[in-house]
């Protein structure tokens, strides 16, 4: 858990403040300069005094293997059972370790190979998250299939996209595109939306 949550909270290049990573996984400071230590001297973290801690490359890819597996549970938590995020999360914690190489390929595949979890934070990909901005929907073409990152819309419109399960995480695909607007596949619904609301939809595509 130490070695994801360095991963998770790292900005850049920059070491993880000992405090931040304390404060994530509710221990004492004390505690987490101990383990940091431990870990330093498995070649797992570099630890650097008033600093913070950051991740070797076998450190990374040890975290980015685990952390592959917590984000593809917590889309198919979400999205094929229909749990609420935060208790897909959790559920997540306990699947993620438990997961062996051959169930994640396979539930990696099932998922049609997410960039995301519902919370629009990157899959981990041959060892390394590769975190790529998204794009506005409404850039999107006929055939492209992605999943909803996030929405900058306010009012009604924001009461449309709910309505219609056009909300982070969600599954779509492209059927038609003209200066009005698009067509989505959403499930097996079918949904117009306006170009000046695609625009106010940032997704990942496929």
């Amino acid at each position: 858990m130490y070695l994801v949550n360095i991963l998770r909270l790292r900005e850049g290049t920059k070491p993880v403040p000992l405090s931040r990573l304390a404060e994530e996984l509710g221990v004492s400071p004390v505690s987490v300069n101990e383990m940091c230590r431990k870990l330093q001297d498995q070649g797992l973290v570099n630890y650097q005094p008033y600093r913070g801690a950051a991740l070797t490359a076998e450190g990374e890819r040890r975290a980015a293997h685990v952390l592959r597996r917590h984000r593809l549970w917590e889309v198919f938590l979400v999205e094929k059972l229909g749990l609420e995020f935060d208790a897909a999360h959790e559920a997540a914690c306990r699947l993620e370790h438990s997961t062996p190489e051959l169930v994640a390929d396979l539930l990696d595949r099932f998922l049609g190979y997410p960039r995301s979890n519902p919370r629009g934070e990157a899959i981990p990909r041959q060892g390394k998250p590769k975190e790529t901005p998204p794009i506005p929907l409404v850039e999107a073409t006929i055939g492209d299939r992605g999943r909803i990152v996030r929405l900058r819309t306010t009012g009604a419109a924001s009461a449309f996209l709910r309505a219609q399960r056009l909300v982070p995480g969600t599954a779509f695909e492209v059927l038609g595109k003209g200066e009005a607007g698009l067509l989505l596949r959403v499930g097996h619904d079918q949904v117009v939306l306006a170009s000046d609301v695609a625009s106010k939809i940032d997704v990942h595509l496929s």
